[in-house]
């Protein structure tokens, strides 16, 4: 039996928490199989871990690939597929044969790196050098990110910084607690408790604010609404001498972009200096020009490989251009962040790497490795056949969800980066959604579900049921509350490797769109079923 990853870097316990006492052993099942599970659930918060008797953590996913899923849930998490679950397998062992020779943290470093500079190449990233280099600071979540980016830009100039993000319901549950600089769970991935919402710079005094995208009926708040109001609070913040950082997300849970990119580039112009911005693309929906158009603005890009690209939660990247390197490098981090990152999760001859620990985070290094498997396929993908496909997918579930009386779309916009680009740009994949949000309808009454039904639909599509195979789509977002009911619209999704066997032949995307079919199929069924319960009955038509 190979040994595990605890033999030569301890401090891993059987479930994958740091071990309480440094250097306590890994005690796997005595299989390869369950040590390499333990180790891809290894290195990050409460997140990750698993439940004993499911197997499955908060979000309903686990580990292992679960090929026989009806996977169209990558807006919230994703399994690991086969093929990069055999390739991160084959990894692992090599990686555990070097150990026997060679310091975990040495390997580490260099394997980091080389993830690092993977990712920055599938990007069209890694042409510059010197002072012309996007540097890429390796983290365990996109929320880790936020929280980063929040400690580098407090008191530069010794002023205060606020930062404005979305409303969570449309980014992630704890991104305004982290943008905030404040712990943003109750356990750290050195698995040392912490109090949740706690800063964790003392005196740094980040300040957040947030900005609602949608009116509380579910409907899209005008984009001169949005503009006003964040404005203000800018100017605001400008009279009271802050800085302030800007996150804008593209694209959101419910497939935003959001605020507008004339928006932003208006803010930016009036604004100058004293605004930063920060593009929140955690959902990976954006193609390698777009980010390096981003890049070119300077503005930060925060990137994950556990949604689109359906690698194993949690993973993310913090994308530099080289002015912002230039400024960030030499910010020092709080010594609190040793318990969020390794000195190597951070690019060579950046001040940030001297308050690390020199430590081996191998459960973020084999989640990258998977991601990176799905990147590398997706981008040699032709662009025309990724559109085709896209836009395929797009108009048979735009049209069942229009006209299936079971189903209401959220109310959307498309994604316009018309500002960034220009008018007479080609046509490129990621200007195609691949979300598509909905609400459900009661079939026995007038109304739309209920914000607790829409979690029960979800919550029963992904467990196996009377032979049938589990679904996943993307949880409930809570969008709109109606009188004192609130309401949740569910997501089917695209990812990038449902994408990547699409393309492969026409059979093949026919058989996308028929297992599409099938998932609003099953939901509309559970929908009824769900209703037609007692208990239900009470509580449901709520009216859109």
């Amino acid at each position: 039996m190979l040994k595990t990853f605890d033999d030569y870097a301890p401090g891993l316990a059987p479930n994958g928490k740091m071990a309480e006492t440094a250097g306590a052993p890994l005690k796997p099942s005595g299989k390869d199989k369950d040590a390499l599970l333990t180790c891809l659930i290894s290195g990050g918060d409460e997140r990750l871990e698993c439940d004993a008797a499911t197997g499955l953590n908060m979000y309903g996913y686990g580990p292992s690939p679960r090929p026989q899923d009806l996977a169209f849930g990558s807006s919230t998490a994703s399994t690991i597929s086969a093929p990069a679950f055999a390739a991160v397998g084959a990894y692992y062992a090599d990686l555990l044969r070097e150990m026997e020779t060679r310091a975990a943290t040495d390997i580490y470093a260099r394997e980091i790196a080389r993830m690092r500079t993977k990712l920055l190449h599938l990007l069209g990233l890694d042409q510059g050098s010197g002072p012309s280099r996007v540097d890429a600071v390796m983290a365990t979540s996109g929320t880790d990110i936020h929280l980063f980016a929040a400690e580098l830009l407090a008191r530069q100039d010794d002023r205060t910084l606020m930062t404005i993000t979305l409303m969570g319901n449309e980014t992630g549950s704890g991104v305004m607690t982290a943008a905030a600089g404040r712990h943003f769970m109750s356990r750290v991935s050195s698995n040392r408790p912490v109090a949740k919402g706690e800063e964790l710079s003392p005196g740094h005094a980040t300040r957040n604010t947030t900005v609602a995208v949608r009116n509380p009926d579910g409907t899209l708040r005008s984009e001169e609404e949005i503009e006003l109001e964040l404005r203000g609070l800018i100017e605001l913040a400008r009279a009271a001498e802050l800085r302030c950082l800007l996150v804008v997300t593209d694209v959101s849970k419910t497939s935003l972009l959001a605020p507008g990119l004339e928006t932003v580039f208006r803010l930016k112009a009036r604004f100058g200096a004293m605004l930063d911005i920060m593009i929140d693309a955690c959902q990976f929906r954006v193609s390698g020009a777009t980010i390096r158009a981003y890049l070119a603005h300077d503005f930060l890009v925060a990137v994950t490989g556990s949604k689109f690209l359906a690698g194993p939660i949690f993973s993310g990247a913090l994308l530099c251009p080289p002015r912002m390197s230039d400024r960030l490098k030499q910010r020092p981090l709080s010594p609190a962040f040793a318990d969020y990152c390794a000195k190597a999760d951070w690019p060579e001859g950046w001040v940030a790497r001297d308050a690390l620990p020199d430590h081996a985070n191998f459960g973020l290094l084999l989640r990258w490795k998977a991601a990176l498997l799905e990147l590398e396929r997706f981008v040699g993908m032709p662009e025309q056949k990724v559109i085709s496909v896209l836009n395929t997918f797009a108009e048979a579930v735009g049209e069942r969800l229009k006209h299936d009386s079971a189903f209401e779309l959220l109310d959307s916009r498309p994604i316009d980066r018309k500002s960034l680009w220009g008018d007479s740009h080609a046509p490129r994949w990621d200007e195609i959604p691949s979300i598509f949000s909905f609400y459900l309808r009661n079939p026995h009454q007038d109304g739309i579900l209920t914000a607790t039904e829409m979690a029960a639909v979800y919550k029963n599509l992904a467990v196996e049921q009377n032979g049938l195979t589990p679904v996943r789509l993307g949880q409930p977002v809570r969008c709109a509350d109606f009188g004192d009911m609130p309401a949740s619209a569910l997501r089917i999704c695209l990812s990038a490797p449902l994408i990547v066997r699409a393309c492969e032949s026409a059979d093949a995307l026919d058989e996308l769109i028929s297992q599409a079919m099938t998932v609003l199929d099953r939901t509309a069924d559970m929908a009824a079923q769900l209703a037609s319960q007692p208990s239900m009955a009470r509580t449901s038509g709520v009216q859109a």
